[in-house]
């Protein structure tokens, strides 16, 4: 049945730089398994290893760059808290079922953005009464008793193989695919399976479809469950815009995986004692072919051959030079200077890739180079990047109340504003800059005035000091006097 394999052109064409971005935010050994590229003619006992010896496919190691520039986007957007004015406290203690906070909640849903590009959310609750078969809506205390609460669940992009609009504006249809892991029964084996559930409007309300595939067939599908909403809609919300174009975050994986990939080159290189290549004379090989075609016979003896030139080309095997050469059994290697290579290379990406996040500002490498002009516009670019992320995630989150108080009466409903200034500080350069106003020998009340109120701001841009402390320390250096010029330096003086 198509149901399951179906995808949208827009998902067909982004599926798998999406699944490498996604993978990519929280790294570890899922990433490296992706990403990591076994070199042109490596053997397979320096790729996968054998029993006795550990593969450089499971040695690799990630220095997870591109979780750190997601992360990065994260501080700076939830440093400062949006107002949710209304908001049921009771709720937004567990937005989703699985005891999420508003803010974790949200925290991870830029995350999936910053990789994914767009993400969908789905409101939900549990299913009405249903008393003598009528459905009708619970009390608030039943809600409180059963759990009836609107839940919020963020369904990635690259969980979301396909959907259509209406002419209307409106979701005519969506797919959504997940795994089923059954361990219920613990006498027997647990199962996993792939589902799609089809949300699908049918005159005037939502019918709900979970699809898997039949055991026993190829491409045949089941309908697990079914069940209908009474509702004019599709309670899915789109944040952010699905395109096949590239996204900005596809070069910061792209650019990691090569990182990643020449630092595990160079740790194998220094593994196998600074990467001695073996070096045998072409007289010895065909001395060798010589006897193994009297012992075993033309045939068996060149098909042999076959097998033993095949496996001295290449990493980890020997080369073989021509007769005329030197004719002597030895070792190639490089200098130390000649390795160096790879640790500068991998240095100039790590650059790179922070130059295309528009992160420079947090790589000390980078500032040391930067002009003044350079610096101002990163720190430019990084405030108009999150401006423009928090006025998405503000639409987004305004149209889920809405969707939720048409889902559940009874919903505290609330206008969340997000912050749309972000003041993103340069530490180093700053601390510099107060420093040397600070040993300026003639200053004015204002100057010393301006200089404290940069400390603080300095100060609280590393976190971990208490909003009320902060404040305290700007009142003060509001009520500052410093000392008149003459007091330091009287007339006549020298």
């Amino acid at each position: 049945m198509k149901i399951l394999t179906r995808q949208h052109e827009i998902y067909a064409a982004r599926v798998e730089q999406l699944q490498r971005n996604t993978l990519a935010l929280r790294g570890g050994q899922p990433y490296i398994n992706a990403r990591l590229w076994r070199a042109p003619n490596e053997s397979s006992l320096s790729w996968t290893g054998n029993g006795a010896v550990v593969g450089r496919r499971d040695r690799a190691a990630l220095v997870n760059d591109a979780g750190r520039v997601a992360g990065k986007i994260g501080q700076y957007l939830f440093k400062t808290p949006t107002k949710r004015d209304g908001i049921g406290e009771e709720w937004a203690k567990d937005v989703n079922g699985h005891g999420q906070s508003i803010n974790l909640w949200w925290m991870d849903l830029s995350d999936y953005l910053t990789a994914g590009q767009w993400v969908w959310v789905n409101v939900d609750r549990l299913a009405p009464l249903m008393i003598d078969g009528v459905a009708r809506q619970r009390t608030i205390a039943e809600q409180r008793r059963d759990g009836d609460f609107v839940r919020w669940t963020i369904w990635p992009s690259i969980s979301v193989p396909d959907w259509s609009y209406g002419e209307d504006g409106k979701l005519n249809w969506l797919i959504t695919e997940s795994m089923d892991y059954d361990n219920s029964d613990p006498f027997t084996e647990p199962t996993k399976r792939r589902l799609r559930t089809l949300w699908q409007r049918v005159d005037g309300r939502v019918e709900i479809r979970v699809y898997a595939e039949k055991a026993g067939t190829s491409g045949g599908a089941e309908v697990l469950r079914e069940a209908t909403l009474g509702l004019a809609y599709i309670p899915f919300v789109l944040v952010g815009r699905p395109s096949a174009e590239p996204w900005w975050y596809d070069d910061v994986e792209l650019m990691q995986a090569q990182v990643m990939n020449l630092d595990s080159l160079h740790i194998d290189n220094l593994v196998k004692t600074v990467f001695p290549q073996l070096v045998i004379p072409a007289s010895m090989l065909n001395e060798l072919e010589t006897k193994l075609i009297e012992r075993s016979g033309i045939n068996h003896g060149e098909t042999i051959m076959e097998a033993v030139r095949e496996v001295v080309r290449g990493l980890d095997h020997p080369l073989v030079e021509a007769s005329e050469d030197k004719g002597t059994t030895r070792f190639l290697q490089p200098s130390g200077s000649e390795l160096n290579v790879l640790s500068l290379e991998m240095e100039r990406k790590r650059r790179l890739l922070f130059d295309v996040a528009g992160l420079s500002l947090f790589t000390k490498e980078t500032r040391q180079i930067q002009t003044a002009e350079s610096k101002q516009f990163d720190q430019l670019d990084m405030e108009s990047t999150l401006q423009h992320r928090a006025v998405i995630l503000q639409e987004a989150e305004r149209r889920l109340v809405e969707f939720s108080k048409l889902i559940d009466p009874n919903f505290s409903e609330y206008d969340p504003v997000w912050p749309n200034s972000f003041d993103v500080v340069d530490i180093e350069a700053e601390a510099s800059t107060i420093s040397m106003i600070a040993q300026m020998p003639r200053r004015t009340n204002a100057m010393d005035k301006m200089a404290m109120l940069a400390s603080v701001r300095v100060l609280e841009s590393m976190g971990g000091i208490d909003q009320e402390l902060i404040d305290e320390a700007r009142q003060e250096i509001e009520e500052y006097e410093a000392p008149k010029f003459e007091e330091f330096y009287p007339m006549g003086s020298e």
